[in-house]
């Protein structure tokens, strides 16, 4: 009798390990991306994906074909652990779409029913010095690196291109990368 109750308390404990296996429940996924790079300077990770908001324009607020909007919008990209040993000069490359009419600009997009459509705006980016930056060119100008973190300034404004101007949520993709001379 003794012997079958020691055999009864120790049942439980042998049959412990098989009734606990593991439940695993797929909670979602985590991307980690990262670079390595053989530049001067690193891309700050709040810089590495830019968003601007352009803001809200009236369709009569372009005086036509050509001009640009009264809006400058600012944005800056930060470059971290700059190392000036490794090259004494920094530029921005900037690269994406450019609509046929004017190749000045990147191309700009809207919704219309569920479909990509043109706006008839494009977007021209400028340099800290009010310079038109030309897509997919390498830059027209360079920074000195001389501190171990550096903020680039840079601003966009739309163009009209086509008329009539469709209204609507507009986008635009763009791309930049850092030049060393």
């Amino acid at each position: 009798m003794i012997r079958m109750l020691s055999l009864l308390m120790l049942c439980p404990v042998l049959i412990a390990p098989v009734c606990a296996q593991r439940m695993v429940v797929d909670g979602g996924r985590v991307q980690l991306r990262g670079e390595l790079v053989n530049g001067a300077c690193a891309v700050s990770p709040e810089s590495a994906n830019l968003r601007i908001d352009m803001g809200q324009y009236r369709t009569n607020a372009f005086a036509g074909v050509g001009s640009f909007s009264t809006v400058t919008v600012p944005f800056s990209i930060r470059l971290v652990e700059c190392h000036s040993e490794v090259s004494r000069l920094v530029g921005v490359a900037f690269q994406g779409l450019t609509p046929a009419e004017d190749p000045q600009v990147f191309a700009a997009s809207t919704r219309v029913g569920g479909a990509q459509s043109d706006s008839g705006l494009g977007l021209g980016l400028f340099d800290a010095q009010q310079q038109r930056i030309v897509p997919n060119a390498q830059p027209q100008t360079y920074q000195p690196i001389d501190a171990a973190e550096m903020r680039l300034h840079f601003s966009a404004r739309y163009r009209v291109i086509s008329l009539p101007l469709i209204p609507g949520n507009i986008h635009s993709d763009v791309w930049f990368t850092l030049v060393y001379p």
